[in-house]
C-alpha cells in the first residue's frame, strides 16, 4: 500500500524540481574601473543625491532581489530629470552591490539592468559609483552637471494624479446621472402613453 503512495509524491517532487529554478549564484568580480568619461559614455544615468530610504527587496522566484535606493538628485550629467529617482544594487555580500547610508549623498553611475529588479537602473560596486566627497576626480572630468529642479517631488506628483482621478471620478458619475436620468425620462414617458 505505501509504495502506491511513493510514486505520486516522488513524481510531484521531481516535477517541482524541474520548474524551481535556482538563482544564478556567482561572486563578484571587477575589472578596472573606466574613466570618468568612458564610464558617463557607458552608463545609462548618471547623477549626484542624497540617499532618502533604502528598501529590501523580498526575495522570490524570477522578481526582485538586493535593496532599492531612493534618492533625491542634485545634478545630473545623463538620463535623469527628475528631482528623484530609484536605483537598484544587492546586498555588498558577494552580489556586486554597492553599499548605501541613509542621509549621506553620492555620485551615482547608473545601468539598466535585470540583474536585481527586472526592468530598473542598477549600480554595483564595479561602476565608478562613490560618496561625493570622494568623486573629485570624477567631477572635474565631467564638468559642472545640470541642477535639477526640486520643485516637482514625487509626492507631489502622486498628489496630481490623486486629483485627476478625483476630477474623472466625478465626470463619469455625472455621465452616469444624465444617463440614468435620461432612461428614466424615456421609461415615464413610455408609463403614460
Amino acid at each position: 500500500m505505501r509504495c502506491k503512495n511513493i510514486l505520486p509524491v516522488g513524481l510531484l517532487l521531481f516535477l517541482v524540481l524541474l520548474w524551481w529554478k535556482p538563482l544564478d549564484v556567482s561572486a563578484c568580480s571587477c575589472i578596472m574601473p573606466p574613466s570618468p568619461e568612458e564610464a558617463l559614455d557607458e552608463a545609462n544615468a548618471v547623477f549626484s543625491g542624497e540617499v532618502v530610504e533604502i528598501v529590501e527587496n523580498k526575495k522570490f522566484f524570477g522578481g526582485a532581489y538586493g535593496r532599492t535606493v531612493h534618492l533625491k538628485v542634485d545634478k545630473t550629467w545623463k538620463g535623469i530629470n527628475e528631482s528623484e529617482t530609484s536605483i537598484t544594487t544587492g546586498y555588498d555580500d558577494g552580489d556586486c552591490g554597492y553599499s548605501f547610508e541613509k542621509g549621506q549623498k553620492y555620485l551615482v553611475y547608473a545601468s539598466a539592468s535585470n540583474m536585481y529588479v527586472p526592468g530598473t537602473l542598477s549600480t554595483t560596486i564595479c561602476h565608478r559609483t562613490t560618496e561625493l566627497s570622494n568623486a573629485a576626480e570624477d567631477l572635474n572630468a565631467l564638468g559642472e552637471g545640470q541642477e535639477v529642479s526640486n520643485d516637482g517631488s514625487l509626492e507631489e506628483t502622486l498628489d496630481e494624479g490623486i486629483i485627476r482621478w478625483w476630477v474623472f471620478g466625478f465626470f463619469v458619475l455625472g455621465l452616469l446621472a444624465i444617463f440614468l436620468g435620461f432612461l428614466y425620462k424615456i421609461k415615464r414617458k413610455k408609463a403614460r402613453g
